[in-house]
């Protein structure tokens, strides 16, 4: 997989000196829902992002348009789960539901702890489709975390999602094109927000 990039800004918009987040694309024809990923390295322990990743009480506060998250089956520490997710969109964009699996794989090795979380869209009995909703359908989106040390992290996220209805393909693509750099701002200044550190299961 030969990734092109797009661009690389600054992880906080108030550092344009600091830390970097490179983003790239890729689509193996023009005709296929491109994946975005975004890469950058935080001031921060793998098991706290980790933890924030996951944590459905503090999730409203940086997953952006984020209305409802709901646990459906399993449990958050496990190594696999079920949820739902509701996103309250700007009209004229209806509103976006997505009901996913998620799965971790941790690997500790002699030169860290690395850990992946893959998530993608699935169905389930109690969530069916909805006329005031529209189902989208995420085909992929994985976070892979490396231990850099005991306080820095690589973080980088991938996400290849199609929100179906009638939005543009163009817009589409241009919110995704996005996603992985305001996830990352995100992601940053919840986990730097001074709460007690997660261990998690790391």
């Amino acid at each position: 997989m030969d990734w092109i990039k797009t661009n690389d800004q600054p992880l906080s918009k108030e550092d344009s000196n600091g830390e970097r987040v490179i983003l790239e694309m890729y689509s193996s024809n023009k005709n296929e829902t491109p994946t975005y990923r975004g890469t950058v390295k935080l001031n921060s322990g793998i098991g706290r992002i980790a933890f924030t990743l996951i944590d459905i009480d503090s999730k409203k506060k940086w997953v952006n348009r984020l209305a409802e998250h709901n646990l459906i089956e399993g449990d958050l520490f496990s190594m696999e789960y079920s949820t739902y997710e509701h996103y309250n969109l700007a009209w004229p964009v209806s509103d976006r539901e997505y009901v996913l699996k998620a799965k971790w794989s941790i690997d500790n090795n002699a030169e860290g702890t690395s850990a992946k979380l893959e998530i993608a869209s699935t169905t389930h009995k109690q969530y069916p489709l909805r006329n005031d909703r529209v189902r989208g359908n995420l085909e992929s989106l994985i976070f892979h975390l490396k231990e850099i040390s005991s306080e820095t992290t690589e973080v980088i996220v991938e996400i290849k999602v199609d929100p179906k209805g009638k939005l543009p393909k163009f817009l589409a693509n241009q919110i995704q094109k996005n996603w992985p750099l305001t996830t990352l701002r995100a992601l940053n200044k919840e986990v730097n927000q001074g709460e007690e550190k997660h261990k998690l299961f790391l």
